[in-house]
C-alpha cells in the first residue's frame, strides 16, 4: 500500500514539477477550501466578503481531505489551501515544490476517536481486535497511530483499519461497518446531539494536531501581493470569531445549509468555539515537522526529508506582516 502510496505522489509531483511553468490565473487567486470544519475560516472570509473588501480577485473551490489540495497545487491547478503536517512533510521530502506560509485549525478538540453510544468500548485499549476507520496519511491518523496507540501499548496490527474520506467515516460508523472512528466537527456533534455517537479519547492529551498553509511557490513569486490581501481576508475571519462566535457560526452554518448539512446555529456555535489556532510557524512547529518526518523515515513512508528547522519552503513572513499591520495577536481565537 505504501508503495502504490509513493508512486502517486511521485506522479504527482512529476506532473507538477512539468506544468509549474504554467502561469497561474493572471492577478487572480485560486483558493482551496476543507470541506470539514478546518476549513471555515476561508467559508466565512468568502461569505463576509472580506476578501472583495480587499480587493482580492480570486475563485474557491471545495476540498474533502487536505491532501487534495496539496496535489492541486504540486500540479499547479491552485494557489492556497491547507493540508495536514504529515502530507505536508512527506510531499517536500519527495522534491514537491508547495510552501508552508501559515498554520492553522489545531484540531485536537473538535477531531477524536468515537464509537455508538451502546458500543461496550470505553477506552482505546478496548479498541484491540476491532475495526477503525481513518484515512492512511492524514495527520490525524498519523498522530493517532505514532502518539495515541503507543501510550496505550497498542499496535497497528491489532486493529483491523479502513480508510476513508473524512465525509465518509460517520456513516461507515453510523451504519455498524466499523466499531470506531476517527471523525470530526461538525458531524460529531449533530451526531452526539442526537444521542447516537460518544468520544473516548481526543487528541489533546497527545498532540496539537494542525494543518500547514500552504502555497503555489510561483504563484506567490510573481504575485505576493494576492497573498497579502488573501491574508488580510482570512484573519478578519479568525478574530471575527474571537469577537462573536455567534456571527461566525451564522454564517458558516448558512453556508453548510446551502450545500444541503442539515443543522443549525445551535449545533455550530459550541463546534467553532472548540477551534484553535496559533498561525505562525514558530520553532515549535518546525521542530515537530522534523520529528513527524523522522518516523516516516522509520516507517518507510520517505528515504530523507529536510532540515525543517531551516527550509525555505516554510515562510510565513506575508502572513506575519499582513498580521502586524492588522494588530492580529496570537491566541486571539
Amino acid at each position: 500500500m505504501r508503495r502504490i502510496f509513493g508512486s502517486a505522489l511521485s506522479f504527482v509531483i512529476a506532473l507538477g514539477l512539468l506544468t509549474l511553468g504554467t502561469s497561474a490565473e493572471a492577478a487572480k487567486l485560486r483558493i482551496g477550501a476543507h470541506r470539514s470544519l478546518m476549513g471555515s475560516y476561508e467559508i466565512v472570509a468568502d461569505k463576509m466578503g472580506y476578501w472583495k473588501q480587499e480587493g482580492l480577485k480570486y475563485s474557491i473551490g471545495h476540498f474533502k481531505q487536505g491532501k487534495l489540495m496539496r496535489n492541486a497545487i504540486i500540479q499547479n491547478d491552485l494557489d492556497t489551501g491547507t493540508t495536514g503536517f504529515s502530507p505536508f512533510s512527506t510531499a517536500l521530502a519527495k522534491g514537491a515544490k508547495v510552501v508552508g506560509i501559515g498554520v492553522t485549525a489545531n484540531v485536537c478538540k473538535t477531531s477524536g476517536i468515537w464509537v455508538l453510544t451502546k458500543s461496550k468500548i470505553r477506552s482505546i485499549k478496548d479498541l484491540k481486535g476491532k475495526s477503525f476507520a481513518t484515512k492512511k496519511g492524514t495527520s490525524v491518523d498519523f498522530s493517532f497511530k505514532q502518539y495515541v496507540l503507543p501510550y496505550y501499548k497498542l499496535k497497528e496490527s491489532d486493529i483491523t483499519w479502513m480508510s476513508a474520506n473524512t465525509t465518509e467515516r460517520m456513516a461507515l460508523l453510523l451504519g455498524g461497518t466499523v466499531d470506531a472512528a476517527i471523525v470530526g466537527d461538525p458531524k460529531t456533534e449533530i451526531a452526539k446531539q442526537k444521542g447516537k455517537i460518544r468520544q473516548i479519547e481526543n487528541f489533546c492529551r497527545f498532540d496539537k494536531t494542525r494543518l500547514m498553509h500552504i502555497a503555489n511557490p510561483r504563484t506567490l513569486k510573481n504575485h505576493p501581493e494576492l497573498y497579502e490581501k488573501y491574508f488580510r481576508g482570512w484573519l478578519k475571519a479568525h478574530m471575527l470569531l474571537k469577537k462573536n462566535p455567534k456571527k461566525y457560526a451564522e454564517v458558516y452554518t448558512d453556508a453548510l445549509v446551502e450545500v444541503g448539512v442539515k443543522t443549525s446555529v445551535k449545533i455550530m456555535l459550541p463546534v467553532v468555539q472548540r477551534l484553535q489556532t496559533q498561525v505562525f510557524i514558530n520553532d515549535e512547529v518546525r521542530n515537530y515537522l522534523n520529528d513527524m518526518a523522522d518516523k516516516q523515515v522509520k516507517l518507510g513512508w520517505i528515504k530523507k526529508h529536510p532540515d525543517f528547522t531551516k527550509s525555505e519552503m516554510l515562510d510565513d513572513s506575508i502572513l506575519r506582516k499582513v498580521a502586524k499591520e492588522l494588530n492580529f495577536r496570537q491566541g486571539q481565537n
